[in-house]
């Protein structure tokens, strides 16, 4: 069975859109309900969700914003717009942040139902499709031998500004761009496949592959991109990022989020590892060079940190800022790091509308990396420390003051009392007045 969440800042839509779920012949389980994006990633960190719905134009925190954050979190649930508006730019953006869908409100319940069917239909057939490696030697047009060398000299030698025009020309509108990132993904190809196997013959190394490169292209698909072969086991992956989105943390966090689905389809449907490097987004052609070798640079840090897959360049230099540092001055810095984090999180747990973006800019880390170290250092995730400190703050509240639900709830950074009950009881396996009623 399926749990599906629906998120809405208005009540009638969530509980019709609930409704008509439930009361479909679709395997469901739970349907959740949220008024807004907070409350929308809460049930996301605390439940096994496998479908979203969401409105797009919500207060606090608008549809754009929490696709991204799911995606942060778990890139592997489909998402739904469900929006009154139709242009084509909410659309454009929406597909290219991984909704699945976009509808239109208001939607019929057939065409509600239908939508959902499709899906989550097509999460399992995905399984099933990217399972069928052995024997599957497809390679992308642009990934010829030629286009290979030809890319792969271009990123680890010098682009000197006339020959512009002709790589252009030669790549057409995968290059057609002013902004450009690069991933390098390092396979790890000594086992793998659908029953997770050693590797040991050429063959089937080949062919994992060749089946590991068909998930990257795939997955990068919603994206102008190019992929080819710069080592035996390493692809690299060149993104061109649109004009509007090269500003913030916006663009980068884009890159993040495509190297964690990267790294989650390998592991999900060929059971290949792999560590991802990630360049800064620079401007121009000419750059492709820079931005290879920030990518490869990235790639490195891995060596030190083997429990981790995805490192930022920027996010290297702001955790050492020296070089050559023993594992021990490695880890006092990474537990600088987190005792920073903490000390923010104590001070602001209570804010409303807290993401985990704010945090991770405190500390000037992306989220990815920060929840690393985090989980490292502490044994715990990010989010599941700010929901311990809130939920040990509205107990004391509850068993200490008179203070309504409203008011605690309001006072410890949730925007519903009975959201606020409904995490509370998930924390502590009791309801509200059940603590009461036992007192201190």
């Amino acid at each position: 069975m399926v749990n599906i969440l629906v998120v809405d800042d208005e009540p009638m839509i969530c509980k019709g859109v609930a409704t008509i779920l439930k009361q479909s012949k679709l395997d469901i389980g739970e349907v959740f309900i949220a008024y807004n994006g907070f409350e929308a990633l809460d049930f996301i960190h605390l439940e096994k969700i496998d479908l979203v719905f969401t409105d797009i134009q919500m207060e606090k925190m608008n549809g754009i914003e929490l696709i991204e954050n799911i995606f942060m979190e778990d890139p592997s649930i489909p998402i739904v717009i469900l929006s009154a508006h139709g242009e084509f730019e909410y659309a454009q953006k929406a597909i290219r942040f991984g909704a699945k869908e976009y509808l239109v409100k208001p939607i019929t319940p057939p065409h509600l139902i239908a939508v959902t069917a499709k899906l989550l239909k097509e999460k399992e057939e995905r399984q099933q499709h990217f399972s069928n490696w052995e024997g599957n030697r497809t390679l992308a047009d642009i990934t010829t031998l030629e286009m290979n060398y030809y890319l792969s000299e271009i990123v680890t030698g010098t682009v000197h500004e006339s020959e512009v025009p002709d790589i252009r020309e030669k790549l057409g509108s995968r290059a057609s761009g002013t902004h450009y990132s690069m991933l390098v993904i390092k396979l790890f190809l000594n086992r793998g496949g659908i029953r997770d196997e050693e590797i040991a013959t050429l063959k089937d190394r080949s062919l994992l592959k060749y089946a590991a490169l068909n998930i990257i292209e795939e997955t990068a698909s919603q994206w102008s991109h190019l992929v080819f072969n710069t080592h035996y086991s390493t692809f690299s992956l060149l993104m061109q990022i649109p004009e509007e989105e090269k500003q913030g943390t916006l663009s980068i966090n884009q890159m993040l989020m495509v190297a964690q689905m990267i790294h989650a389809n390998l592991q999900k449907y060929v059971n290949v590892k792999c560590q991802i490097g990630i360049s800064r987004i620079q401007e121009g052609i000419i750059k492709w060079p820079v931005i290879y070798k920030e990518a490869m640079e990235s790639l490195t840090w891995g060596e030190t940190q083997k429990d981790h897959y995805m490192f930022y360049i920027e996010d290297i230099g702001k955790t050492t800022n020296e070089q050559n540092l023993t594992n021990t001055q490695v880890d006092e810095a990474n537990n600088r790091i987190v005792f920073e984090t903490k000390t923010y999180i104590e001070h602001h747990f209570c804010d409303k509308g807290l993401k985990l973006q704010d945090i991770a800019d405190s500390v000037h880390l992306s989220p990815n990396y920060l929840s690393y170290l985090f989980k490292r250092v502490m044994g715990q995730g990010i989010w599941d420390y700010v929901t311990q400190l809130r939920m040990e703050k509205g107990k004391q509240l509850i068993l200490t003051t008179d203070k309504r639900r409203y008011e605690i709830s309001e006072e410890i950074g949730y925007e519903s009392p009975e959201h606020f009950s409904k995490i509370f009881k998930k924390h502590f396996g009791v309801n509200i007045s059940e603590i009461k009623m036992a007192g201190p």
